[in-house]
C-alpha cells in the first residue's frame, strides 16, 4: 500500500513539474523579464550606494532578523492534494504517511531556494554592520535552514487543528520567536539561542503528541492547494491564457458613481462591461491599488529621485498595464458577446481608454510621491516619461503581445 501512495505521490509531482514548466516557458520569455534586469541593476546600483552611507544608530540586526524571520515564518507544504482524492484517496488515510513524508521532502527543499537568495542579497549588509567572516555567515545561514525546518514541520501540524484563529496565534507566535532568535544568533549570543531552541523543540514536541488525536484534514489542504494554484495561474495569466484561472468578484457598490462617467450609447457598451469588471474583479482593482501603495512606499522610503525614480514610476506604470491585459478576455466565455452590434475596433478601444485613464491617474500618484525628493524637477520628469509610454508606446506593445497571444 506504501507503495501505491509513493506512485501516486510521484505521478502528481511529475504533473505540478510539467504544468509549472510549461507556464514558466512564456513568462521567462517575455519582455518583462528584461525590464526586470534593468530594475535589478538599477535596485544593486542603490542598495551599494546606500550600504555606504549607513546611519550609525540603524538597527541593522533588527531589520535582518525582521526580514529573515518572515521567510522562516512564512513555511508551508505543499501536498498537492486534488478535490477529488476527498473521495477517492480517503479510505487510504491511514496509509497517507509515505506520501506526507515525500509531500514534506519537497515542500523544504523548494523553499530553501527562497532562503539562500534572500541570505545572499543581506550578505553585502551583514559584512557592512558585522565584524563577522564568511565562515561566520555560513554557520548563520546553516541555523536558518534548522530553524526552516522546525518552521516547516510545525506549522504542519497547526493544519491538523481547525479554525483559522489557530493558524493566525501560531504564525504570529512563530514569527516573533523567529525574529529573537535571529537577532540572537546575528549577535552570536549563544546562550539566548540555546534558550529558544529548547522553546522550539518543546513547542514541536507538544504539537507532535497533540496532533495523534486530530484527524487529517482534507478539506483545509484542498483549499490551501487551491489557493497556491489560482495564485500561481493569476501571475502565469499575464503572459499566456490559463484556461483553469478563476476569476473573483465583488460588488463594490459605493464605486458605482464612476460609471455615470460611461456615455449611455451603443458604441460604449464595452466600455460599460470593462469598467464594470475592473471594479468589481479583485485581478484588476485590487492588483492596481496594491501595486500603487507598494511603490509609492518604496519611492517614499528610498527617497528616489531625478532618473532613478522616473525609471521606477515606469517600471510600476508598465507592469500595471501588462498585469491588465487579461482583462480584454474576461468576457471570452461569454458567447452572446459577439452578437453586440459593436465591432471589433470599438471593442478594443473601450479596452485601451480605459487602461490608458488608469495609467494616466497611477503616474499622477507615483509622480507625485517623488515631490520630497526629487522636487518638482524630478516629478515632472517622472510624470512626462510614464505619460509618453502610456500615451504613445503601450497600445503598439500591448496590440503585439494580443496579437501573439491570438
Amino acid at each position: 500500500m506504501s507503495k501505491t501512495t509513493q506512485t501516486i505521490w510521484k505521478s502528481r509531482l511529475e504533473e505540478h513539474v510539467q504544468e509549472t514548466r510549461k507556464y514558466l516557458k512564456y513568462m521567462l520569455n517575455d519582455h518583462l523579464v528584461i525590464v526586470l534586469i534593468f530594475l535589478l541593476a538599477g535596485g544593486a546600483s542603490w542598495y551599494s550606494g546606500w550600504l555606504k552611507h549607513i546611519p550609525t544608530h540603524f538597527p541593522s540586526y533588527w531589520l535582518m532578523a525582521v526580514v529573515f524571520s518572515l521567510v522562516l515564518t512564512s513555511s508551508y507544504v505543499r501536498t498537492l492534494i486534488k478535490e477529488a482524492d476527498l473521495v477517492f484517496l480517503l479510505p487510504l488515510e491511514g496509509k497517507m504517511e509515505p506520501y506526507l513524508k515525500q509531500a514534506f521532502n519537497f515542500s523544504f527543499i523548494s523553499q530553501l531556494f527562497s532562503l539562500i537568495a534572500v541570505s545572499i542579497i543581506a550578505l553585502p549588509f551583514y559584512s557592512a554592520v558585522s565584524s563577522g567572516d564568511l565562515v561566520l555567515y555560513a554557520l548563520i545561514l546553516a541555523q536558518m535552514i534548522l530553524v526552516k525546518g522546525l518552521n516547516t514541520a510545525i506549522q504542519w501540524r497547526i493544519t491538523y487543528f481547525q479554525g483559522k484563529h489557530v493558524r493566525w496565534l501560531d504564525a504570529a507566535l512563530r514569527f516573533l520567536l523567529n525574529t529573537i532568535l535571529m537577532y540572537s544568533v546575528l549577535q552570536s549570543v549563544y546562550a539566548i539561542t540555546i534558550v529558544f531552541y529548547l522553546l522550539y523543540a518543546v513547542y514541536l514536541i507538544y504539537l507532535t503528541i497533540a496532533v495523534k488525536k486530530q484527524p487529517f484534514q482534507w478539506e483545509l489542504h484542498i483549499s490551501d492547494e487551491l489557493k497556491r494554484k489560482q495564485r500561481f495561474y493569476r501571475l502565469a495569466n499575464l503572459f499566456t491564457d490559463v484556461p483553469h484561472l478563476k476569476k473573483q468578484v465583488k460588488r463594490r457598490v459605493y464605486m458605482d458613481w464612476l460609471l455615470q462617467f460611461v456615455p449611455y450609447e451603443q458604441r460604449k457598451t464595452f466600455s460599460y462591461m470593462y469598467v464594470r469588471a475592473f471594479l468589481r474583479s479583485n485581478d484588476y482593482i485590487g492588483l492596481v491599488f496594491r501595486l500603487t501603495v507598494l511603490f509609492v512606499l518604496i519611492i517614499l522610503y528610498t527617497g528616489a529621485a531625478d532618473w532613478v525614480g522616473a525609471l521606477l514610476v515606469l517600471f510600476t506604470v508598465f507592469i500595471t498595464g501588462v498585469q491588465l491585459v487579461p482583462l480584454t478576455k474576461h468576457f471570452a466565455h461569454l458567447s452572446l458577446q459577439s452578437l453586440y452590434p459593436v465591432s471589433k475596433q470599438e471593442n478594443d478601444r473601450s479596452f485601451f481608454v480605459l487602461v490608458r485613464n488608469v495609467l494616466i491617474i497611477q503616474s499622477i500618484l507615483l509622480s507625485c510621491a517623488l515631490l520630497p525628493a526629487g522636487g518638482w524637477k524630478g516629478s515632472g520628469l517622472a510624470l512626462l516619461i510614464s505619460l509618453a509610454f502610456v500615451l504613445v508606446l503601450f497600445k503598439p506593445y500591448v496590440q503585439s503581445r494580443l496579437k501573439k497571444m491570438r
